[in-house]
């Protein structure tokens, strides 16, 4: 019981009470975090932020972090920098509702009694944390756990972080009903509702699209493009930005990373060879957890291990090290038996569909000894993926290939050339050089093969210490040790660069860093970067020039839309029906089935929720005049209106979807009721300067 209840702390920090979960998400979790014991509590912690004055401390906000970065890491997820990143902003934002949430709740005055939380703890309706604490197996409560707690002296500690716990939820579930008091749902809002999930609508229509008028049908001066960016000046405006330029040393292991895992699993062949229990063995020496042996075909293996293994099917032998992917592997055999399909290790060269007969040439120089098949395919195959691997595909079976491929490949004698074979890819010549009709069972030990970290680091460390002593230029040194740069621009709230996975301190170094300036190396996950900052740029509208090419398309594709626009309701000035609207635009008469009106969306033509909302508007027979869509210029006509009818919708759904649409309208006055908190405060975010 005592264990039980020493977890109350952890398991309450997840459960989420009534609709303000909805709107506040990760928020209520910090209360297993001390966010609201902490709010408010005073200088005396390191202060990373304020709300009005009021202070976030830092000690708060790290345990706060720790706690969500360990939540990730017992799911099996890598924190990576981004993510890290990701965690921390999020728990600064939920600090920080945190304090303004817990101060309209004292200026509200909404209280708890304690009747009301004996009440949600012992009563019939109990707080949900007291199912989730006292389970009882079948949804319920054990009650007799509960009572033992609550009269128990001896969990008294316990039994006050339940009353703390179960006080906070009720006080929330009371705010929230006093935000959302006046929310509320006519039936005509309900039946509006229906129609707009439920009615589809049939339509026949005339389009004709601005993108087909070429560009030099439409004049557009340098004036034109002035004016438009004045007119829209506020669309390019932009954050300050940093341009740079970086060199990346790779963490891709090396044949020497390689041979350190082998050379430690080679350590272990003896003794794993010898071994009365295997399983037991493994392990123990295993990096991580250790897989139970299963039987296995050579399809479901890697082909450097399936090549070893099967080489020699001796229950008892050991096979490796041998290197597969990013893992190092020795395994023992303990099992074979006869499996019930076999599968075959195979090469292939792929040519086009019309290329039966050069296949049948490459076939004969194969056969003739002029070249191999392995330099055939890198020469000649158009499979990308493994032509430079000469067409090898490891080991297959049933069920792996397109049908064509694979029945020719499963019934080709081994050692023999075969095909040309077509598949919906094209033609193939094959060359089956093994197959295997047994499956096999193994103890595998793994150890992973990883970059020597400390010396890469050391290659970056070199780098950046040599432009300092020896004064030398940051690209000419990059390009000496065969680095390319690479150049960049980082927006100042930018969190991620592609491909990349930096933390926040590399951000910190943009803002804090003067042109010209060389960082130290940055993880980047697949990598250490070094960068060199050599622009910086303040946050306001773009220049003209550097939006020209973007403005002068906007300004191609209005006068576009003009002409188009033009020509449709000029053919629809003499010409009534759509057939004689397409005879004299040259278009012809589409159709579209099914329409939506949430979906707002046209087959071939994308969300065009101005023409489709034209198709909900008419009556089944009635024509649209001209509509000036996104994409094209449109004259539609009704043909039919499904479904949405009064007769669909029974007390039953009606009763539904008002719950439904009061859930939904009280999430929205929630998230606004805390947007508005939020711009009405002064936050301040000490984070980049204290923390480091």
């Amino acid at each position: 019981m005592a264990g039980m209840m020493n977890s109350i702390r952890e398991r309450a920090g997840g459960v989420m009470v009534g609709v303000l979960v909805v709107a506040f998400g990760g928020l209520w979790a910090l209360q297993d975090s001390g966010a609201f014991d902490a709010v408010g509590r005073g200088p005396d912690a390191r202060v990373i932020g304020e709300v009005d004055g009021e202070p976030i401390e830092g000690e708060l906000y790290n345990r706060a972090v720790t706690q969500q970065t360990d939540a990730y890491q017992a799911q099996g997820a890598p924190v990576t920098g981004a993510l890290q990143r990701q965690i921390e902003d999020s728990v600064f934002d939920q600090l920080v509702d945190a304090t303004l949430v817990e101060r309209e709740m004292d200026r509200l005055g909404v209280e708890v009694s304690d009747d009301e939380v004996f009440e949600l703890i012992t009563g019939p309706n109990p707080d949900p944390l007291i199912a989730q604490v006292f389970p009882d197996g079948q949804g319920g409560v054990d009650r007799a756990a509960l009572q033992q707690v609550v009269e128990d002296p001896q969990f008294g500690e316990q039994l006050a972080a339940i009353e703390e716990q179960v006080r906070r939820n009720r006080r929330q579930a009371k705010l929230g009903a006093l935000i959302t008091a006046t929310v509320r749902v006519s039936p005509t809002e309900v039946a509006e509702a229906f129609v707009r999930q439920n009615r589809r609508a049939d339509a026949e229509f005339v389009a004709l699209r601005y993108a087909a008028v070429p560009d030099d049908q439409v004049e557009v001066s340098d004036r034109d493009l002035q004016s438009y960016y004045r007119d829209h000046r506020d669309d390019y405006e932009r954050g300050a930005s940093y341009a740079i330029e970086y060199v990346a040393f790779d963490k891709t292991p090396t044949g020497a990373d390689s041979s350190r895992a082998t050379n430690e699993l080679s350590r272990l062949v003896g003794g794993f060879r010898t071994a009365p229990d295997p399983v037991a063995y493994a392990r123990r020496n295993s990096f991580g957890a250790a897989v139970d042996p299963q039987y296995v075909s050579a399809g479901d293996l890697p082909t450097e291990l399936a090549t070893a293994v099967y080489s020699n099917l001796t229950p008892g032998r050991v096979v490796g090290p041998v290197v597969a992917g990013d893992q190092a592997i020795v395994a023992r055999i303990t099992g074979v038996r006869p499996s019930e399909d076999a599968v075959v290790r195979a090469r292939h060269i792929l040519l086009p569909a019309d290329a039966a007969d050069r296949a049948r040439e490459i076939r004969e120089r194969i056969n003739s000894g002029q070249i191999t098949f392995a330099n055939a395919a890198r020469q000649f195959s158009v499979d990308e993926s493994n032509k430079n691997r000469g067409g090898d595909l490891g080991w297959f079976g049933r069920g792996r290939m397109v049908p064509e491929f694979e029945a020719a490949a499963l019934a080709a004698p081994a050692g023999t050339v075969i095909g040309p074979v077509e598949s919906q890819f094209g033609q193939h010549l094959i060359l089956v050089e093994g197959r295997e009709s047994n499956e096999v069972e193994l103890v595998q030990i793994t150890r992973p093969v990883e970059a020597d970290f400390a010396r890469v680091v050391e290659e970056a460390e070199d780098f950046v210490a040599f432009l300092d002593l020896e004064d030398r230029d940051f690209t000419e040194e990059a390009q000496s040790r065969g680095i390319a740069p690479t150049p960049v621009v980082v927006q100042e709230e930018q969190g991620t660069i592609p491909g990349m996975d930096l933390g926040r301190d590399f951000f910190r170094f943009l803002r804090n860093a003067d042109i010209g300036q060389v960082s130290e190396p940055f993880d980047a996950g697949g990598s250490f970067v070094v960068a060199r900052v050599t622009d910086r740029t303040d946050a306001g509208p773009a220049p003209f020039d550097e939006v020209r090419s973007q403005i002068e398309s906007e300004v191609l594709l209005e006068r576009k839309k003009d002409v188009q626009t033009a020509a449709l309701q000029r053919a629809l000035a003499s010409s009534g029906s759509l057939a004689a609207l397409a005879s004299a635009t040259g278009a012809t008469v589409e159709r579209a089935s099914d329409l939506s009106m949430n979906g707002g969306a046209i087959p071939g033509y994308g969300v065009e929720p101005r023409a489709v909302g034209a198709a909900f508007g008419l009556q089944p027979g009635q024509q649209s005049g001209v509509i000036a869509g996104d994409q094209a210029a449109f004259v539609l006509r009704t043909t039919d209106l499904v479904g949405g009818t009064d007769a669909e919708l029974t007390p039953e759904v009606r009763e539904s979807l008002r719950d439904q649409l009061i859930a939904s309208q009280r999430q929205r006055v929630l998230q606004a009721w805390l947007l508005g908190l939020r711009e009405d405060a002064d936050v301040e975010d000490y984070r980049a300067d204290i923390l480091g």
